[in-house]
């Protein structure tokens, strides 16, 4: 029995190893200019999944702010388009909205919103279909987006059913929550990511131009990101990652641990389904003496999701065949890993998975129990608990 609970143990161990709120931004340019998206020459993403901005600023008299030549969301929309790849639709009104605040406040509390009005606009957009992702912000007027927000939406609701939308704006304390809601309204089904919001009073500040490089790149939509460079990066490193599972599985068969070795950071902990734990230097001392024998590793199913250029969480099945103290067994495995980047090769670091194995199916030898799902050994209907090398049988 000691060698049955031992193979599960290495095998475990050893196949977690091999897992071979905003105010009214301004844009740049004049306020109330439209920019017809396309016409700056840089707004596609190279990747294949072009952005567009579609926003709606207020000029003149700001809560707070003073009075300005750009409102506070085209402020925030010209960050946007100094750190993105994006084209630009800037919502204007026919009929101007009073630049002094006060007035502008109680037109919007006392007829816009109570009347339920659409307000007109400007030009328009002939070409959403050529965008994957929609970026939609202004302020917030009376606890909401503004009217005219509606206006384009309405007029284009079936142009952007699809899209991958991405609220943003400007606030006076409220956040930006409600342009989230709104698309939702239309667009019950659509995905969102994450929104940003900034205070229309910090907007014109390094801090926020900060914010907003940072919610880019957490959104995957700065220009690193969406550039071809990047693409061809991400691709190659795709390319370097398969290849070093493949490494790992031949370094594996043929028990090289000095191959091995070079291939993990010495910090590595290997987990198995029990939550036994073992040091990279005990799972390599245990390859070279042999009580561990690795006959044949396939894996299959292999999903690369890279957090940045450097890192990539890496999860795939791999199926085992190996005889482990004497007993052999084949056993299907989901197994997940982090892989970095240093000094130019692929290495498995350290993570904060609780588990970086699950078993999916085994096939024991003739003289071993089941095995269950859960990683807890069975015979005879007792359960057996591995800990610390040690096994306990559950009355």
């Amino acid at each position: 029995m000691r060698k049955i609970v031992m193979i599960w143990i290495t095998l475990c161990l050893s196949v977690v190893a091999f897992a071979c709120g905003s105010s009214d931004p301004e844009v740049d340019g004049i306020t109330g200019a439209t920019e017809q998206p396309g016409s700056n020459g840089s707004g596609s993403a190279t990747s294949g999944k072009r952005s567009l901005v579609i926003y709606f600023s207020r000029a003149g008299e700001n809560w707070q702010v003073g009075n300005v030549e750009r409102g506070n969301t085209a402020i925030m929309v010209d960050y946007i388009k100094e750190l993105a790849n994006v084209d630009v639709f800037e919502i204007v009104p026919e009929k101007p909205y009073p630049e002094d605040y006060m007035e502008c406040v109680r037109y919007v509390n006392d007829i816009e919103i109570p009347q339920n009005l659409r307000p007109a606009y400007k030009g328009d957009v002939e070409n959403l279909a050529d965008y994957d992702n929609i970026f939609i912000g202004g302020p917030i007027w009376c606890g909401q987006p503004p009217m005219i927000i509606r206006t384009f939406i309405e007029a284009h609701q079936s142009e952007l059913s699809g899209k991958t939308f991405v609220p943003f704006g400007t606030h006076g304390g409220s956040g930006v929550s409600s342009y989230s809601s709104l698309i939702r309204s239309y667009f019950p089904d659509a995905k969102q990511l994450e929104s940003l919001g900034i205070a229309g009073t910090d907007i014109r500040s390094n801090a926020s131009k900060t914010r907003v490089e940072n919610w880019l790149k957490r959104i995957g939509l700065d220009k690193e990101s969406t550039s071809t460079d990047t693409d061809n990066d991400m691709e190659k490193a795709r390319e370097e990652i398969l290849q070093y599972l493949s490494e790992w599985c031949k370094a594996m068969v043929d028990a090289d641990t000095e191959k091995l070795g070079s291939m993990m950071a010495d910090d590595i902990i290997l987990r198995h389904i029990t939550g036994q734990t073992q040091t990279k230097q005990e799972w390599l001392d245990e390859v070279a003496s042999g009580s561990m024998d690795y006959h044949n590793i396939e894996q299959r199913d292999v999903d690369i999701k890279f957090v940045n250029s450097e890192t990539a969480d890496v999860s795939f099945t791999s199926i085992i065949t190996a005889t482990i103290w004497g007993s052999n067994g084949t056993w299907t495995l989901h197994n997940t890993m982090r892989l970095a980047r240093i000094n130019g090769h692929w290495i498995r670091v350290k993570d904060d998975y609780t588990s970086g194995i699950n078993q999916i199916s085994s096939t024991p030898s003739a003289d071993a129990p089941e095995y269950t799902l859960g990683g807890v050994l069975t015979k005879g209907g007792k359960g057996i608990i591995i800990k610390n090398r040690k096994k306990y049988i559950r009355k």
